[in-house]
């Protein structure tokens, strides 16, 4: 690798012939690794599978009851629009209890008293029922009173049988006396017939949640009641579910159910257990084996995750790699006091000159082999701890390290890197642009919260690019003139003709 840096992080190579042979010696210690990482891979992947599923039913739950409350809009609108008048209540529920069927009842509650049911024949008993006062529904309606928000009740059990949720939404309409005030109307009510409603609205019935023990997996739908702070479980499988289910929050208006989830049969099940013993004895010499072919797999993904992190054609670091890179080296470095550093880190940014008047007179071939030439001589003389990337088409960034006195540095570098370049029988004069800045903590005032660290400093050093025989250390943010940048240009001698 051109490249010191890649050198330095790539991981070696795993010498298969030996792990070969260690592994038929300690074929026995292998099998039971190998039994102990199955296991564990087995509840990792039970737990990934039940973290699915009760993250997917536990916001299927929290949409379907969220969604049931919408369906007070248009009771709150038309109290709304008729400053409390009710005369067209019995359409206006009508139409919503034709649109949703689980529906039981719609009432409107004036002053927290029951003054309008619908359907009338099933529910006028409930007329004349005081919400604030009545024992068992006064908290959660003084609550949906003074916070002005929709409140959910339930479940709760129903005289005609059953279970039942009842959302209340408030409605306060501007005061006789001062209509810049709002006084309290009373609440707009809808009761849903649960958990008949919830599977309705969920898109899936109620075998779907069964469908989990056919999976291998126990689970419970439940709550704190708000009277007694004990559990009540709302909905549950056959099978109960364990100590260490796995608990998804089902976040609901002035409430929080919970959905546990868990394997049947444990997190670790004690017939598969066996059954790894079992077979462990005679596969230890096919778990060697297994191990030199892992080996080998293991050798080939880090050439490749190597090959990611490069450039193809310069062999230097990719720009993702680089801003990888770079971050936490800028981080480590500005926390430590100036007293701490051995040595500055300057930040390099690398132009190269007319380069695309030389693809343009002598192909993208040669460009291409000047690039190449350009990387070795930049890569040749960086330290374990420096790395430089190409940032894209003739453009180099390199995290150098040095003492406060840069410039000598920065001239060798550049001397190394201008100069004459021998390619395809040409002779072909190069010079660079360069930028340089060396990260300070007092910079970071002027930095926009968007930016990175990298980013940032990088960005500085881009404006700072100097274009001048004798190249200096600049940590201005300002753009030299178009004519300066022109002048250091050398001319290109012109390709000969065919």
């Amino acid at each position: 690798m051109n490249n010191k840096h890649l050198d330095y992080h790539h991981k070696k190579n795993i010498d298969v012939a030996s792990i070969f042979l260690l592994s038929l010696i300690l074929s026995g210690i292998l099998a039971a690794i190998s039994i102990t990482y199955s296991l564990q891979s087995e509840q990792n992947n039970l737990q990934k599978v039940a973290r699915f599923y009760g993250n997917h039913f536990s916001q299927k739950i929290t949409a379907s009851i969220q969604s049931l409350a919408l369906n007070l809009s248009p009771l709150y609108t038309m109290l709304i629009l008729h400053d409390g008048k009710t005369d067209h209540f019995e359409k206006v529920a009508e139409h919503i209890a034709q649109i949703n069927p689980e529906i039981l009842n719609i009432n409107l509650a004036r002053n927290g008293i029951v003054t309008n049911v619908y359907p009338y024949e099933r529910n006028k008993n409930a007329l004349g029922h005081n919400l604030l006062e009545s024992e068992q529904r006064r908290q959660e309606a003084r609550l949906a009173r003074d916070s002005r928000r929709i409140t959910l009740a339930g479940p709760f059990n129903l005289i005609q049988g059953g279970r039942g949720l009842a959302f209340r939404q408030p409605v306060y309409l501007p005061s006789s006396e001062n209509p810049q005030q709002k006084q309290f109307w009373g609440f707009a009510i809808i009761t849903y017939r649960f958990p008949d409603v919830l599977f309705k609205k969920m898109d899936f019935t109620l075998p779907d949640l069964h469908l989990l023990a056919s999976r291998g997996f126990a689970w419970t739908l439940w709550r704190t009641a708000p009277v007694t702070g004990t559990p009540e479980t709302l909905l549950t499988s056959k099978k109960a579910v364990g100590k260490d289910a796995q608990r998804h929050p089902v976040s609901l208006p002035n409430a929080t159910w919970y959905f546990d989830i868990c394997p049947v049969n444990g997190w670790f099940d004690t017939n598969t257990i066996f059954l790894y013993i079992y077979f462990s004895i005679p596969l230890c010499l096919l778990f060697s084996i297994a191990t030199m072919q892992f080996s080998m797999l293991l050798n080939k993904r880090n050439e490749i995750v190597l090959q990611s992190k490069m450039d193809t054609l310069t062999d230097l670091y990719n720009k993702r790699s680089f801003w990888e890179l770079l971050e936490p080296v800028l981080k480590q470095y500005l926390e430590r006091d100036s007293a701490e550093r051995s040595s500055r880190l300057f930040l390099c940014v690398f132009d190269l000159n007319n380069f695309k008047a030389i693809n343009d007179t002598y192909g993208h071939m040669v460009g291409d082999k000047i690039l190449i030439e350009f990387s070795r001589r930049l890569s040749s003389v960086l330290s374990h701890e420096e790395f430089a990337s190409r940032f894209g088409g003739d453009e180099f960034v390199a995290a150098v390290y040095g003492s406060a006195d840069f410039s000598s540095k920065l001239a060798e570098l550049k001397q190394l890197l201008e100069g004459s370049y021998n390619v395809d029988e040409h002779s072909l004069p190069i010079s660079v642009s360069i930028g340089v800045i060396s990260p300070e903590a007092a910079m970071l005032r002027d930095k926009p919260q968007h930016l990175t660290l990298g980013e940032f400093f990088l960005e500085k050093v881009d404006m700072a690019i100097i274009c001048a025989p004798s190249p200096a250390i600049s940590t201005s943010a300002r753009k030299l003139p178009s004519m300066w940048r022109k002048a250091c240009l050398p001319s290109l001698p012109k390709k000969a003709p065919p």
